[in-house]
């Protein structure tokens, strides 16, 4: 290495230590590892477990510490619908128990029957169990006021009922309101040794008044980090089951059969440690997020859907250096990843085709609101011999009407034959609620060499800054319900001299109590030599709906040296109870008026057809079409079925007939039976 590189190489890294130090004094200062006023629930372990079905009944739950009340956090008072919930657990799991009043019961929405769907329009309680101790994202278990039940497991983990781990949940509606019990075994958690100490989040929604009660008060904003302490708990020091998923698929295209198989394995730890293993996955069934048609001057990031790169994702470096999608050929893949005491990791091998790939990334919990960081992604193909590293650290001070959430990242990048290149980011956010004004900004710069193969980074070459200013706030019982407005500026120049891009955007949106949602955008955009001037409007409607919520959007104005119109609209029809239609539509116009640039015109049309057998068994049908003319579906044009039976105990079957990513139907069936051991 050259003197100079070396001496800009030490100063960068002299730069983010100072960050981290900062950090780490800052967060020493704002959070301590116990904050005073800290939430505390007694654990009480019973001797006899409770009948999960939704009835509280006398007695049930006597032995249960009683937690309320609940919390209507911007005007610091107690909510206006109480909610009382009784927490205990015995040597196989947690119990929770929630008593919802509402004073007008028929009123109360319970609309989703499918498990792990949206219910975000539905009434619906919540139980957060973060069991580490660790500044990491808590399992969330939720049911609605019909029983249906929705988890995230942190990080991600795959839809099998068998392999992410099975709980039970119930609910009754009644002339008080309505109530509900869950049950979550303890092996569906990644629970350090020794502990004795889970961090908990109870919440409520109400979607009439698009209201959220909490408990504990986290003062007037919620703050995710200040969880109540369930504390003196004794856990059983059980080793849970390996979990095996062997697949066999029969695929017969054009009259062509060909048999294939794989296996994927999931073996946890007595200290939550989880270790995964894939042969010869299935990615070909899976459905690839549908980009949209509208203009962007970078490729765009399509969220990953392979359940075996979702699982754990959050353990795993930043997008910037490792980006799943860029890994296509797959043929086995091994990772691990989890919390030991303060220390977190995640560590991933991929090989296929002539690609082999490892990614990597160790974290330490310095206090309970700062942490700090390193990565590593090495790439090896054909050309390629790449490697990419990553450190920074995170602080998140607490206000009393709020929290900060600081970031300071240094990326570097390097390979055979490829120059040295280095990313640098200063990230500063402060949250303040509603009726509060947040506001925060990042100064970044990249260099000309930086190239991540395996990550996303798709301009380089420039310094600068962005800034937002945003207000938020909710009302209840009237017809305003929310409002948010924003302000948004950037600034990035070259490094070799001139502006790269400038912005100045607005934005605001409003939320009606007749389920009428309206938002507007503007920007000012200069990325020479273009000067960009967008105007947007949309509209939604049965805003709070599940199946029948609707909306057009409508974007017009200069773009990319042309005149552009973008539109969007979209409408959900629910024929019964069970079957179900959704249809969406977009066009996007650049008329450029110049005889040697070509137009460019896209139009994409999504309709997709569900049909519920039952809560475990469901038909599906899709149709995807775009091209470049009104009518005319020649870039991509598909339909696909699938019957699609996934249960508690036993075997998942697939029945496929298309292809869900090729860009034209396909003569194809296809079987897939997945049994767990």
């Amino acid at each position: 290495m050259n003197p100079v590189r070396k001496k800009a190489l030490l100063w960068n890294c002299l730069l983010i230590l100072k960050g981290v130090l900062f950090l780490v004094g800052l967060a020493a200062a704002g959070g301590k590892d116990t904050e005073p006023g800290v939430a505390v629930i007694p654990a009480q372990q019973l001797s006899r477990p409770p009948t999960i079905d939704g009835v509280l009944s006398p007695g049930e739950w006597d032995g249960a510490a009683r937690i309320a009340p609940f919390w209507y956090l911007k005007e610091q008072r107690e909510a206006d619908l109480p909610t009382t919930v009784f927490l205990a657990y015995t040597s196989d799991g947690i119990y929770a128990a929630f008593d919802c009043y509402d004073p007008e019961p028929e009123k109360i929405q319970a609309q989703e029957v499918r498990r792990n769907a949206d219910l975000s329009k539905d009434d619906y309680v919540e139980l957060a169990i973060e069991p580490t101790g660790l500044d990491v994202a808590p399992y969330i278990f939720r049911v609605n006021a019909r029983g249906t039940q929705y988890d995230e497991i942190p990080g991600g983990s795959v839809s099998n009922v068998q392999w992410r781990g099975d709980w039970k949940a119930a609910a009754v509606r009644h002339e008080r309101g309505w109530s509900a019990e869950m049950f979550i075994p303890f092996r569906m958690l990644r629970i350090p040794q020794g502990q004795q100490t889970f961090g908990v989040v109870l919440l409520r929604f109400v979607p009439r008044l698009g209201t959220t009660y909490y408990y504990p008060n986290t003062g007037t904003a919620y703050d995710p980090l200040k969880r109540a302490r369930w504390k003196g708990l004794q856990l059983p020091e059980a080793v849970p089951a390996p979990v095996i998923l062997p697949y066999i698929q029969l695929d017969s295209t054009s009259g062509n059969a060909e048999w294939r198989s794989g296996l994927d394995v999931k073996l946890t730890s007595r200290g939550g440690i989880a270790t995964l293993l894939t042969l010869n996955p299935d990615f070909k069934n899976i459905a690839r997020e549908v980009d949209s048609v509208s203009f962007s001057y970078v490729p765009r990031i399509v969220p990953e859907t392979r359940p075996f790169f979702i699982e754990g994702d959050a353990f795993f470096p930043d997008t910037t250096l490792f980006y799943s999608g860029n890994l296509q050929m797959v043929d086995a893949a091994l990772k691990s990843f989890g919390a030991l005491g303060r220390w977190s990791y995640g560590a991933l091998a991929t090989t296929g085709g002539n690609q082999k790939a490892v990614v990597g990334r160790l974290g330490y919990q310095i206090t309970d609101r700062s942490r700090t960081e390193v990565q590593i992604v090495r790439d090896d193909r054909p050309g390629v011999h790449a490697t990419a590293f990553g450190a920074g650290a995170v602080a998140s001070p607490a206000f009393p009407d709020g929290y900060a959430i600081i970031a300071a990242l240094y990326f570097r990048t390097s390979g055979q034959n490829m120059p040295v290149g280095e990313k640098m980011a200063l990230s500063f956010w402060r949250y303040r609620g509603d009726g509060r004004i947040s506001f925060g900004g990042q100064i970044q710069q990249i260099s000309r060499a930086f190239n991540p193969t395996l990550g996303y980074a798709p301009e380089v070459g420039i310094r600068g800054y962005n800034t937002a200013v945003i207000y938020e706030n909710h009302w209840q019982n009237r017809p305003l319900q929310e409002l948010s407005a924003s302000i948004s500026v950037l600034q990035r120049w070259k490094l070799d001299g001139g502006v790269f891009d400038e912005a100045v955007g607005v934005w605001g949106s409003a939320v009606l109590r007749n389920d009428i949602a309206l938002s507007v955008f503007g920007q000012l955009y200069h990325r020479p030599p273009y000067r960009d001037r967008i105007l947007e409007a949309s509209t939604s409607w049965n805003y709070r709906k599940l199946y029948n919520s609707g909306g057009v959007m409508v974007s017009f104005g200069k773009e990319a040296g042309g005149d552009s119109l973008f539109w969007r609209f979209s409408q959900g029809i629910p024929f019964t109870s069970r079957l179900r239609l959704k249809m969406e539509y977009e066009r996007s116009q650049i008329l450029y008026h110049d005889p040697v640039t070509p137009d460019r015109n896209l139009h994409q049309l999504i309709v997709t057809l569900n049909y519920d057998i039952d809560a475990e068994r469901s038909i599906g049908g899709r149709y995807i079409g775009r091209g470049s003319r009104f009518g005319g579906f020649e870039q991509m044009n598909t339909f696909y079925l699938t019957y699609r039976q996934q249960v508690r105990r036993g075997t998942d079957i697939f029945l496929i007939f298309g292809d869900p990513n090729a860009s034209s139907t396909q003569t194809r069936f296809a079987v897939k039976v997945m049994t767990p051991w």
